[in-house]
């Protein structure tokens, strides 16, 4: 399957594109605040050059489709993302950057129109949304978008080394 990395299409309020080098500044800058930050799996904030760096990779990975979120003005104010496309399904990722946007029901309106995309152009019969715990604005918006709380996930991360001075105490790590 090849994803058209320039899609665009429209829902009853907000218009899609897919990203492009262009708005780097304006994702990294969204992705950086803090208050988004916290939304994340990944709290790392980006910088314009790992962007950048991961946007040239981006452009040839099939499973993956980043789309600008364009209001009735033509402001881009948010992001939705289609990834790990394949095997009959996908996950759906989402952001209102812009804060004058937010509480406005624009990503739950994203949400339903990325997941009509991924069934009927796309062909998938499954979209997950992955929503980090606490994260209410999220719940809401994937409720929104007509998603319903299937599972909870459970990870293990690689043990980090102790530093010296830890062990020393007697703080060997984690301990099940």
């Amino acid at each position: 399957m090849t994803v058209d990395k320039n899609a665009s299409f429209s829902s009853e309020r907000l218009s899609y594109r897919g990203i492009s080098r262009g708005d780097a500044g304006l994702i990294v800058s969204w992705r950086s605040d803090p208050e988004n930050l916290a939304c994340f799996f990944d709290t790392h904030p980006p910088t314009l050059e790992s962007h950048l760096a991961w946007f040239e990779g981006y452009l040839g990975d099939p499973s993956r489709l980043d789309l600008m979120i364009i209001d009735g003005e033509g402001r881009g104010i948010g992001t939705v993302t289609l990834s790990a496309i394949g095997g009959g399904s996908c996950e759906v990722g989402y952001l209102i950057g812009d804060r004058s946007a937010r509480g406005r029901g624009y990503a739950s309106e994203a949400v339903r129109a990325a997941c009509r995309y991924a069934f009927d152009v796309l062909g998938v019969e499954r979209v997950d949304a992955r929503i980090k715990p606490g994260n209410a604005a999220s719940e809401r918006a994937a409720a929104g978008g007509g998603f319903v709380e299937h599972e909870h996930v459970w990870r293990l991360e690689r043990p980090r080394p102790v530093p010296d001075e830890q062990r020393e105490h007697g703080a060997d790590g984690p301990v099940a």
